[in-house]
């Protein structure tokens, strides 16, 4: 709002008044006085007679009365109490708003410096302008290196990076002697898989019966073995939990991504237990269990290739399910096995294809029954060469057209060795 100017102030082109004068004009008019000490508390005008208001008011005051003289400032201090009570401590409060302006940050001294100053204190030159108090140096505003302003966050960083690689560091120790702990055990379910099989042949062995052939509905393959651990962790979530963390896994991880990462483990213990001592022994008496085996003409006949629950398991998740992955460990060349596709087995490891496991015994049976004189190699030649298109040198699938084909050559070869003795 604007201020009413008192008589008493003295006008542009006019001389000043002496105190003597002031006083005289004051006690003539105490009710004018009074509003000249209310003009010079909230902020009159400066030397100029331009009217100022709000926080501009207060610095063009305090400005204007460091302008006009200092002797008229040094008599307002000098006063008694009750002219100073009847000005309401105009110079004093003035002086009370700039040093409060001072003492702020320097964004307060910009707006200080940006005031509209009078036009009379415009118009002075540098040397005869009164030099007006500065503000202190605020704290934001001193000048730092850059480098050192940012030492404290980078030091800072520093140890939360330490602590954090300390805490991965730690994650992977453990998730590293997890896995060290999963390859020890797939490598000691290989062992005891592969020595309960020689055990049972061998028992088998001291009684075959007189069919010639055995089956065994034993698989032992990486996806056999994954089975064992995932289907556990797929049924009780404080199995799954155990599992991630014995992997590395975080807790959130996805079935496909643990399966994948269970399914590498125990790969790799599959390919490592062929090296170990162990595996070696275990394999030396399991192909000497064969050897017997085909001394005594009895074909032993496995499946090649793990068939169960892990392959539909997979399928679900979207994981590829390869012969390696599903390939048992059991396949010997003095065995006689059951592949996925026609391409599969040589003329050392014959596969055939096209039939289920209890139907290849009961043609390897039925065989032995035509000709009581094969031996387990000509079983799997004969079994060979009818799952072999001898025109195009392509492996095919048995149907009944090569079950016919190899009961014929069955008979065939027992005509030849009945002339052979006949002679001989």
């Amino acid at each position: 709002m604007s201020v009413r100017l008192p008589s008493g102030l003295p006008r542009p082109g006019l001389p000043l008044q002496s105190p003597a004068q002031e006083k005289e004009e004051k006690a003539q008019q105490p009710g004018e006085g009074r509003s000249s000490g209310k003009a010079s508390a909230k902020g009159g005008t400066g030397k100029g007679g331009v009217a100022v208001k709000g926080g501009s008011a207060k610095g063009a005051s305090a400005k204007g009365g460091l302008e006009q003289a200092g002797p008229q400032d040094g008599m307002d201090f000098g006063r008694s109490g009750e002219t100073e009570r009847k000005e309401g401590g105009g110079a004093k409060g003035a002086q009370q708003q700039q040093t409060g302006m001072a003492s702020g940050t320097s964004q307060g001294a910009a707006s200080l410096g940006s005031l509209e100053q009078p036009p009379a204190l415009a118009a002075q030159t540098p040397q005869t302008a009164p030099a007006l108090p500065q503000p202190p140096p605020a704290a934001p505003q001193v000048g730092v290196p850059p480098q050192l302003a940012r030492q404290p966050a980078a030091s800072e960083s520093s140890r939360e990076r330490t602590a954090t690689d300390g805490q991965s560091s730690e994650a992977a120790k453990q998730a590293l002697e997890g896995r060290a702990k999963l390859r020890i055990a797939v490598l000691n379910r290989l062992h005891r898989g592969l020595t309960e099989v020689e055990g049972k042949m061998g028992a088998f062995l001291a009684n075959p019966g007189r069919q010639g052939v055995v089956t065994l509905p034993v698989v032992l393959s990486v996806s056999s073995v994954t089975f064992e651990w995932w289907k556990s962790a797929n049924a009780v979530p404080e199995d799954r939990a155990y599992l991630a963390q014995v992997l590395g896994e975080p807790g959130s991880v996805d079935d496909a991504t643990l399966l994948g990462t269970l399914r590498s483990e125990i790969a790799q213990a599959f390919a490592e237990f062929p090296r170990t001592p162990q595996g070696v022994e275990a394999r030396r008496l399991y192909e000497a269990v064969l050897q017997k085996y085909e001394a005594a003409r009895i074909q032993p006949i496995i499946a090649g290739h793990d068939t169960g629950p892990v392959v539909e398991e997979c399928a679900r998740l979207g994981l590829p399910c390869d012969k390696d992955f599903t390939r048992s460990v059991l396949l010997s060349p003095w065995m006689l096995a059951v592949g996925q596709s026609p391409d599969e087995g040589t003329a050392a490891q014959v596969m055939v294809a096209g039939l289920t496991l209890p139907q290849l015994g009961a043609l390897v049976g039925h065989l032995r029954q035509l000709n009581p004189l094969l031996s387990n190699a000509q079983l799997r030649a004969l079994l060979l060469r009818a799952s072999t298109d001898m025109k195009l040198a392509l492996r095919k699938v048995m149907g009944q057209q090569e079950v016919e084909q190899v009961q014929a050559l069955a008979r065939q070869l027992l005509r030849l060795k009945a002339v052979q003795h006949l002679a001989v």
